[in-house]
């Protein structure tokens, strides 16, 4: 397997959402669209009507368009589907795959649907997205430009990444890969099912294992760094503690490439800082930029009351 060196650079991975992560075939056969030429029929009635000048809701999309091509299911079915369709099934490899590559980099989610919906994805892949864009939020629709450039604009303020450390994954050539390629992004064609067979993209992936995999290898990460705290008595171990939470973990979630921060407390009585880094690079920018500073504040509030020993290792990430 190549890996692109470039994938080392990359700070914001984000997704299109149904038919990309969640495997929205499977649930459009309870209102009947099962075969490929009822989805291609089902998929085109749905762009005329996001073609609108006016903004409709996606559920009301969902709902006008079903209620066309099967007028004899029951209203409640249609409109169940259209409440419901976050919850539609999810890929097997969405889940795992997107919580690994958040130990990594920011991740996010560019989908033509409601923000209701996203709040059932959330639920349902387990994930709290660093960056959530919802056709509702821009009152536009992929792959229109209005709805891209929007997109692209509000990506980058919400997450301070560059175009070309941003990488955007689909399953769909049109929709999303051509026009966030126009736009400077990187791209990356997942292989689903419904999705399009061929597509213009700077990677094409089987699976979003495959991502995580080269992720890992490319950044060489996620990287743990633990820093073990040793207080010289119970009074000193109080101070410690709150001065860690209130003042040196805040400080520490400043430093670029920091994914998740947390302290741990032994039964020995040691107080563990836990830092997770997206990959190596991160903890070198770390060390350059704000370990010295960060030894300072330690040895001016506790002189020699405390010992710390540092320690790094790579992990394999998400569980």
């Amino acid at each position: 397997m190549e890996v692109p060196s470039w994938l080392g650079d990359i700070e914001l991975v984000t997704f299109d959402c149904f038919g990309t992560l969640l495997d929205w075939r499977r649930g459009l056969a309870s209102v009947e669209i099962e075969e490929d030429r009822d989805f291609a029929e089902f998929v085109d009635a749905c762009a005329k009507i996001q073609g609108q000048e006016r903004h409709v809701p996606y559920t009301k999309v969902l709902k006008d368009t079903i209620r066309a091509l099967r007028p004899k299911l029951r209203p409640a079915v249609i409109g169940l589907f259209a409440d419901d369709l976050g919850r539609v099934p999810a890929f097997p490899d969405s889940a795992g795959a997107v919580g690994s590559l958040k130990d990594m980099v920011q991740v996010g989610v560019l989908s033509n649907c409601d923000a209701n919906h996203q709040l059932d994805v959330i639920s349902s892949l387990r994930v709290a997205w660093d960056v959530c864009i919802t056709s509702q939020e821009i009152r536009n629709y992929k792959p229109s430009d209005r709805a891209w450039d929007a997109i692209v604009r509000m990506g980058v303020a919400r997450t301070a990444a560059t175009r070309d450390s941003w990488l955007h994954v689909s399953a769909f050539d049109k929709m999303d890969l051509i026009p966030a390629r126009g736009r400077g992004l990187r791209t990356c064609h997942l292989l689903r099912q419904g999705g399009d067979e061929k597509a213009t993209a700077d990677l094409v992936i089987e699976s979003l294992d495959e991502l995580v995999e080269m992720m890992m290898e490319a950044k060489q990460g996620p990287l743990l760094f633990e820093v073990r705290n040793e207080a010289a008595d119970e009074a000193t171990r109080e101070e410690l503690r709150g001065w860690l939470v209130g003042e040196m973990m805040p400080s520490m979630r400043e430093a670029g490439g920091m994914r998740d921060a947390r302290l741990v407390e032994l039964d020995d009585g040691a107080l563990i800082e836990r830092y997770t880094f997206g990959g190596k690079s991160d903890v070198a920018t770390y060390e350059e930029t704000f370990a010295a500073g960060h030894r300072a504040m330690v040895r001016e509030r506790f002189d020699n009351r405390v010992t710390r020993t540092t320690a790094q290792a790579r992990v394999r990430g998400h569980a």
